[in-house]
Formats: C-alpha cells, structure tokens, sequence
C-alpha cells in the first residue's frame, strides 16, 4: 500500500506480511516483527539496529532490549497484573505495592527509599508520606475535585470551584487569593490577582484566545487560520508579528515586526527542523541520518559540526570545525559516563538514585557533591574548597564555606563564612543573616512582590510597582532600625517608564551632589533601541544622547555612543554574522567559529592586536593583550571559571561557585593572599558583598585582615546602580557606559564629581549584567558559558546550544533594557524570575514617624515656604510619593527639599525645618560631618527651647530617639 502526504510529505510504502509489517519511506525500510497476539516482537531501524521485545501470557512487556545491549526488565503481581517490579538497564531496582483495591501504596526506590500512600473510599490519594515521614494530605469536593493540599497542618493550595465546578478562587499558601471569572463557554475572562493586577481575556467563536488586556499595557490581538493555527500576534504597540504554514501545519515562515521574513524547511520522512533560513538568505541546516538523528550541523557561517551514535541512539563523538573530536561514553542506564577531549578525560560518577556525586577532570580538580536523607544537597566540594547546606527547618538554607586548609598561614584569622537564608512558605527571600550576624530583611506586598529591604544597621532600599506588575522606582539609602521614629537618609531615586507594549521606555536617575539624569528610549517595531536621548546635571564627560541601527536579522549595523561610532557602510560582518569589523578594529576567527585576534587601528600607531586562545569545548584557556601581556584561564568540568592569572603581574584569581554563581573571589599577589571578596546572590542579583583585605595603617601597627559589608542596589537587568555600607552611605558607583555596556570615557581633569564613577575602587563588585563578570585585562565579560564584548553587543563565540539559543547565535539579547542572559546561552525578557527587584531613595535626613498633634494651616506651611526659598531650601507639599509610609515629613539634604504630606504635624514639620536651618547656616560639608546623633541632638534642644508649641507625647518622642541614637553610637552603629 502506497501512502502520499502533501507536497511530498510523509510518502511511503507499507507491506503487511504474515507476522511482519515492513515501511519503506525516503529514510530507508522499517520492520516491526510481531506474535500472534500482536505484541511486538522486534523491531528494525533502516540502518540495521535492532530492538526486542519479550511478553508473558497476559500481554505483560517482561522485557525490552535495545540495540547496544541493554536490557529493562519488567515483574507484575498476580492479583491484578500490575507493575511491581521494574529493573533499569543499570540493575537499579524500583518496587511498586498495592493495596486490596488494587490501588498504589507505595513506591521504593533503588536507594531503599520507600513513599507511602493511602486513597479514600473514592480511591483518591488522600495522604502521602515521605520516606522521612512528612505527610502531605489532599481534601476534594463532594464532586471529587481537589480542593485542598495541607503540610503539616498548614494549607498549601486552596481551591474554591463556583456552582459549575470551574476553579473560581485560588489561595496559596500565604492567603494569597487568585480569582478568575468565566463565559457562559466556560472560558477564563477575566483574572485577578492578589497584588489588584487584573488580565482580560477574550475569545473568538472558535474558542481561541483574541484579545488580551493587561493593566497599564495596551491590548494583544491574535487572529488564526481555518485549522486554529496562530496568524497574526498585534502587541500592545499595536506591531504585528505574522505567521505563515504549510503541510501538515508545520510553520514555514515568520515575519516580525520590521517585515523581515524568516523560512523553515522540514525533513519529509519525520518532519524534523532541517533548515532555517534568515532575512539575508543566509541558512543554518540540519543533516539527517537515516534514523532522523542530527549528524552535520551547519550554522549560518558555514561553521560545521558532525556528531556519532551508538546503536541507541546516544551521541558518542562531536567533531568541530577544527577536526577536534569529543568522545562521549555512557554507563548501563546511558547516562554520561565519561568524556575524552584532546585536552584530557573527563569522568563521571552517581549514587543508586542516579543522582550526579562526582566529576573528575583531566586538570585532577574534582567535584564533589552530597545530598542528605530528603535529596537536598548537603555539600559540594571544588577542588579543595568546600561548601556546606545545612536545613534546620523547612524554611532556612545555612551555606557553610569552608576556607582552604592550606591557607592557614596567610589568614590565620579566617573561619568559615556562614550565610543563612530564609524564606516564606512561598519560598520568596524575607531574610539574609550574613556573616558578623548582619541582618537583611525584606517585606513584601499583597502579591508577594519586593517593597522593602532593609538592614539591622541602616541600609535600605524601597520598591514600587504599576498596575501591571512592573517596577516603577526605586528608592535606596539610610533607613534606622527603629521604623516609629526612623529617619531617612538615600541616595538614590530611579524611575522607570514603559511604553503600551511592556518595553522600558525611559529612566529618571537622582544620586547624590543632586546628579539628575533623564533617558529617554526609541524603539523600533521589534523593540531593538534605536536612540536614547539624555538630558540632566547628571551627565558627565563623554555621555550624551546615542543612537543604533539594526539590519534584517537584528544585529548591530551602526551605532553612536560617546566617542565610539561605527557607521552604518561599515562592512561589519562575515559570513554568519562573525564580527569582521567594528570601527577602526578588525576581528579574525577560526574554523570553530571562535574569535582568536582583535586588532585596533589608530592613526600615526601600529596596530594593536590581541589573541584569544580556546580549548576544544569552546572554553577561553588564554588571552595575550597588545603588549604581550599573558593571561591564562582555568575551567572546571561544569565549565564554571575557577581561576584567571598573569604571571608576568604574578596576579591570580581563584573563584569558588554555589550553583551558577559565584560565591567568593580569591586575589593572590605574588602568591600571597590579598583579599577575599564573599558574595550573596538572590538568583542572579548581587545583594550584598563581603570584602576582606590586610590593612596596616601604621609600621608600628601589625598588620590585620579587615573586612567591611557593602549592599548593592540593581538596575532591572541586575547590574549594580550602587553599592552602599552597612549605615547606608555610598561607598561605590560604576563608571559611566553605553547602552550595550561600553565603558564611556571621562578625563580625570574634569570638574565632575567622581569621574570615574567609584568612590572606593576595591569595592567594585566587577559586574556589568546579570551573570556577566567584567575582565579589566580584555574588556570582555565572561558570562557563563560564553564572553560578551560590549562594544559590539556581541559574544565571542556561537551559541552552545545553536538554534535552541534563538535565531541571532551570536547577539547578546535583543533589547540590553529589559532583556537579561545570565548564564550567555538564551535571552530571556523575564527578568523578575532571574532576580528580585529592589528600591530606591533619596538622601533624606532627620524624617519622623506618625504622632498626633496640632495640623498646620495653609497659611502656616505658606509662611515656611518662604522663610526656607530664603534659605535656598524647597518645600514641596503633598509629598507622598516621596516619603516611606511612617513619615509625614522629611528633609532631603541631597536635593534641598522638604517633603510634606498633606496632613503633617506642626511637631514633624518643626522638625524638618530645624534641620534644614542648620544645613543652611554651616553648608553641607560640615552639616555631614557633625553625624547623624549631633545633627538630631541640635533638634532636640531646639524642641526643648520652645516646648510649650508640643505636647507631652512629642517631647517624649524627641527624647527617646536621641537615647535610642546614642545607644547606637555606642555601639558604633551610628556617626
């Protein structure tokens, strides 16, 4: 029987034979052997592989044996020939019991662990028990339907279902409520959330989604063709973005929002992706064997890799470009067993729950990893540095780092450093104690979203949001323990905007010495910034407005930033978008697609050229800068970089990891520790930063470790704004740079204050991007699995993961605003699940807290206006958006400004105004020098002077908070 698909799709010959069925297609034939009783007995692959099977008298599967060899074996029990036993290709063993119903009751697995569970008289799962003996219970409606999960008496999920059993109201395990609404169609149309944010959704007459609107955004439309295949996508710009498809409704073509057309071509025998073609004719291909495994992969340059297999099916070898061979081999289950490159052999090694225990690479740095009784990791171990995770409730996360035995001697009063994490039961970050017991807090709104972080020492920084869950500013700087009587002192305010399609487009920046910056961000139709405008007394040396241009298939072609251009005639690309030229530098790359020189031409020099040397898993080994300046580069088997170093400068870097971050940064100076820089992430944003270092203040005077605690404030793509000491002062800023990150340069004779953007150079964290680590010696970033070079807004390398990665397998991400790639692998506009967002602030000095007393006139706040514009000094009235929730006043000393709510005490308005006469009277310099606890005790003896204006409850609370200030500058927690 002869079988012809469309446009030559899926054609093929099939013969049914006594006890055998044979498929002839454009791969090869197919034979699948069979018994009587139509079980399959054996079945053939075109290129000879062979798979059988062996059965019982019931039609039970007893066992599969695939082509190379391995074997899954199958039991049953007799009551009701269900599965009991299941034996792994690997002996593994997993035993499954029932109970008299028939129904499951427990599981074990190969390491012994056994889970329990139990049904009611519907034979639903009413209670499930860990190996350990947690339980986790389940209720239901009368209908059946789950209504309920509850952990140790504590309800994790609620489901409330309206009269037709559809799921009305959703509560998670902090009473957070979800609500939806229906159709008489039974479809969702309308969605809340707990935090106010409402979707409305709407739907054609074929129950297809068509409309979606989001608060604050503007509407989505979808449109399809007669077999419900998406057509058209409208975004809230109102851009359309069309789709086009062919046989079998498999898409072959895409056009985005600029009308540049990308093309899909398909294998015909098994409708796999064999070709995708670009807006410049340019394709990425796929070869087929004659199993429809991938065995040439072609990217856009002509840059080939071909790959091998075993009889199963699992790759055994990749050869790149330049003939370097990679050799994969796998152990009975096929797990990855071992790898042999030409720089060594790489080996693997797992626990009976197949769990990943060990690598040893060929460098002989191990990696070790153990897990406790419930599967959580316990403890890794790097080389010969190790990191432990201690559970002490359900809640809490202790990560332990253990210092090198052998470093004793270089710092000998080191211990480990001791980091708890806490976290809600919707596993949300509410607390960090880092070590010397420092305290970060952070509360969160209805919708579990950040609005608050704070230290037990002053620091903080504030968050807001719109209606459709978008940060909107940011509010960083001094924030007192005690929040009654607390006073405000930040230094920075950042708002952000966005446009009806959800892009950021534009910033407002106020820091400290009043520094205003104002961006502004044009897009195109497929959100690639063309053009920021700046404008404010922010604005330093070398920064101004920038402009970009893209071509079809969203690279770079032009851009204008500072003093760096790049014209859009330059011949910038070869073939596959590898960078040719860029500006007055040309670039050179092997036959893997890697580029190995960059060369700089100046006027009146030589050029300059620099070389990157890489190992055959694309992993950079070594840099020479133009000078010959040698750097070398150490990975570990996850390809995680474990060291950088320069023996010429005789520098070196050591880095220790917890999961894909790292943890801590060793810097070594003639082979003798200098300083260590501990660092806690929250996903992949910086919160805080530990930086220890031998200080010696005086020869008299020996020589001590110092360490001091900075906490960072990011932007949305997690790049530090600020970094601030434990009292909440700035203490670091980064320089000032483009767009794509490209350091803009300043001259040290200007009059701008900082000019190079750091206040304190040593805390510099060395981060520019979510995930990427800035190389002073380069310029590059290296991000994980790649490096970023940002003055192209290119990687170095193609994607590891090819198409997987996206389309543009070079380009960093689309939009650098609102789009983050922290591991260099795939581009992600979810920025909120990479990181928390976080405030931000002004500096304010000497706000007070709610207490009642006598309200001021218009007139009375009229006649202080005027007495302070005298002074230079602003009153703004109404001032909410500028004050945090316990205060009706407050003076920003920064600005010159005094914020008023509208309903502010003659005592929290007296207050203010003390400050600011006194700023006024002894200028700022020596108004900062007094110290918070001079500055406050001045207010008090000017209450004290005039007290018959106040009742008993302000003078007390004038009174107590100097105490509480004194207090703490004994303690030194306070100036």
């Amino acid at each position: 029987m002869n079988v012809t698909g469309a446009e030559g799709y899926y054609n093929a010959t099939l013969d049914y034979g006594d006890g055998c069925t044979t498929v002839t297609d454009g791969k090869g034939i197919h034979r699948y052997y069979y018994d009587p009783d139509g079980n399959i007995l054996r079945e053939e692959a075109p290129d000879g592989s062979t798979t059988t099977y062996e059965w019982d008298e019931f039609h039970h599967l007893l066992a599969r044996h695939s082509p190379a060899g391995r074997v899954e074996k199958f039991e049953y029990n007799a009551a009701h020939g269900q599965l009991s036993r299941y034996t792994a290709a690997d002996s593994a063993v997993w035993q499954y019991r029932y109970d008299e119903r028939g129904l499951l009751s427990n599981i074990t697995d190969p390491a012994g662990q056994t889970w329990t569970q139990q049904c009611d008289e519907r034979g639903l799962p009413v209670s499930l028990v860990s190996p350990q003996g947690e339980e986790t219970r389940l209720a239901y409606t009368p209908q059946g339907l789950l209504s309920g999960i509850f952990r140790q008496d504590e309800r994790r999920l609620g489901i409330e279902y309206d009269h037709h059993n559809r799921p009305e109201t959703l509560t998670d395990v902090m009473g957070r409520e979800h609500h939806t609404e229906y159709s008489g169609h039974d479809l969702p149309v309308k969605m809340r959330g707990p935090g106010g944010q409402s979707v409305r959704l709407q739907w054609q007459q074929h129950h297809k989604l068509s409309g979606i609107e989001r608060a604050g955004t503007g509407a989505e439309g979808f449109s399809y063709d007669r077999h419900g295949n998406l057509l058209a996508w409208t975004d809230g710009n109102g851009v359309v973005w069309t789709m086009e498809y062919g046989p079998f409704d498999l898409p072959v073509a895409r056009t985005d929002g600029e009308g540049h057309r990308w093309q899909y071509r398909y294998d015909k025998d098994t409708l796999q992706l064999t070709e995708v073609i670009n807006p410049q004719g340019e394709s990425y291909r796929y070869i087929l064997d004659n199993c429809g495994r991938v065995t040439e992969e072609r990217d856009w340059g002509g840059v080939v890799w071909r790959y091998r297999y075993d009889a199963d099916g699992l790759c055994t070898a990749r050869v790149n470009g330049l003939e370097e061979t990679i050799l994969y081999s796998r152990d009975a289950a096929g797990r990855l067993a071992e790898i042999i490159t030409p720089e060594g052999k790489t080996q693997y090694a797992y626990d009976k729950s197949g769990r990943l225990t060990g690598i040893f690479s060929p460098d002989g740095i191990s990696q070790r990893t153990g897990y406790d009784e419930r599967g959580r990791v316990n403890v890794t171990t790097q080389g010969r540095r190790t990191i432990e995770y201690h559970y002490p409730d359900e809640h809490t996360v202790i990560r332990c780092i253990l210092p090198p035995e052998d470093e004793r001697d270089r710092h000998p009063d080191e211990s480990l450093l001791k980091t708890t994490y806490r976290y809600n039961a919707a596993g949300e970050l509410t607390e960090v104690i880092l070590p010397g017991d420092e305290t970060l807090t952070f509360s969160r709104d209805e919708a579990g979203r950040e609005v608050l972080r704070h230290s037990n020492r002053g620091f903080a920084c504030e968050q807001g949001w719109n209606a459709a869950g978008q940060p909107v500013s940011q509010r960083a700087g001094f924030f007192p323990a005690e929040a009654t009587w607390g006073g405000l002192v930040p230094s920075l305010v950042r708002e952000y905007r966005y446009d009806s399609a959800g892009n950021v487009s534009g910033v407002t920046s106020r820091e400290d010495y009043g520094r205003e910056t104002r961006r502004e961000y044009r897009l195109d139709r497929n959100g690639q910034v063309t053009a920021v405008t700046a404008s404010g007394t922010g604005l330093g040396y070398g920064e101004g407005d920038e402009s970009y241009g893209y071509d079809s298939c969203g690279y770079l072609k032009a851009q204008s930033a500072g003093r760096h251009r790049i014209s859009e005639e330059t011949d910038q690309y070869a073939g596959g978008h590898r960078l040719k030229q860029a500006g007055n530098t040309q670039y050179d790359y092997d036959a893997a697609g890697r580029m190995v020189s960059r060369t700089k031409h100046r006027d009146g020099y030589r050029p300059e050229t620099e070389r990157f040397r890489w190992d055959s898993l694309d992993q950079l080994t070594g840099y020479c800068s133009a000078q010959g300046e040698q750097w070398e580069y150490r990975h570990d088997a996850s390809g995680r970089r474990t060291e950088k170093r320069c023996d010429r400068k005789k520098i070196r870097f050591t880095y220790l990891w917890d999961g894909d971050s790292i943890a801590e940064i060793r810097e070594y100076r003639d082979d003798k520790l200098y300083s260590v820089r501990h660092l806690v992430f929250n996903g992949f944003e910086l919160i805080s930063q530990q930086f220890s270092r031998v200080r010696q203040p005086h020869p008299s005077v020996a020589p001590q470790w110092v360490t001091r605690t900075n906490h960072a404030v990011s932007d949305l793509t997690g790049r530090p704004l600020m970094l601030f000491n434990s009292e909440g002062k700035t203490v670091w800023r980064p320089g000032q740079t483009s767009l794509w990150g490209l350091a803009l340069s300043l001259p040290a004779d200007t009059g701008y204050p900082d000019p190079r953007g750091e206040l304190d150079p040593e805390a510099d964290p060395g981060l520019l991007y979510a995930g990427q680590w800035q190389d002073a010696e380069s310029g590059l970033c290296y991000n994980r699995f790649r490096y970023y070079e940002p003055e192209t807004g290119m990687y170095l390398v193609s994607d590891p993961l090819g198409l997987l990665g996206g389309e543009q397998t070079y380009r960093y991400v689309p939009n650098p605003c609102g789009w983050v790639d922290p591991l260099g692998l795939a581009a992600s506009s979810k920025i909120s699940s990479l990181m928390d967002y976080i405030g931000d602030g002004r500096r304010v000095s000497g706000h007070t807290g709610f207490l009642d007393g006598v309200r001021l006139s218009r007139s009375q706040i009229n006649n202080i206006a005027k007495e302070m514009e005298k002074l230079g000094i602003k009153v703004i009235r109404k001032a909410d958006k500028y004050l945090p929730p316990n205060a009706r006043a407050a003076f920003d000393y920064g600005l010159r400004n005094i914020y008023l709510r509208k309903n502010a005490t003659l005592y929290e308005v007296y207050h203010e105004v003390i400050h600011a006469k006194q700023f006024a009277k002894i200028g700022r310099e020596a108004y900062e020098a007094l110290g918070r606890l001079s500055r406050e005790e001045h207010v008090l003896n000017e209450i004290l002077k005039s007290k018959n204006l106040f009742n008993e409850a302000e003078i007390a609370h004038a009174i107590k908070y100097v105490e509480g200030l004194r207090e703490k500058f004994m303690m030194g927690l306070t100036n």
